[in-house]
């Protein structure tokens, strides 16, 4: 899970270059999926607010209703906090610190 983690970062970070509509349509499923695990392995773990960030994470990468802010400028700062917070997540589970 951890690699998923570090992958889906890494394809966040990667998304504040201009790429075709597809990568980003596969991009939003991707972090929506990896949310969704991350909310219930940080839920199974008693980490309520690993919980609340993930659940953020994925009404906003959210592919059966997207929420479409239509300025690339605005989506660059949350693929990179999203891509940040991936990484934290995936460093913290790794050392186990809760």
């Amino acid at each position: 899970m951890r690699l998923f983690t570090f992958f889906t970062a890494a394809l966040l970070f990667i998304a504040t270059i201009q790429l075709p509509i597809g990568f980003y349509t596969a991009l939003r499923i991707l972090v929506f999926i990896c949310s969704i695990l991350l909310v219930r392995s940080s839920y199974q773990d008693s980490l309520t607010n690993w919980v609340i960030i993930f659940l953020v994470i994925a009404v906003l990468f959210n592919p059966i209703i997207p929420v479409y802010l239509y300025k690339k400028s605005i989506w660059i700062p949350i693929d990179i906090i999203a891509g940040i917070l991936f990484i934290v997540r995936g460093i913290s589970w790794q050392r186990n610190i809760k």
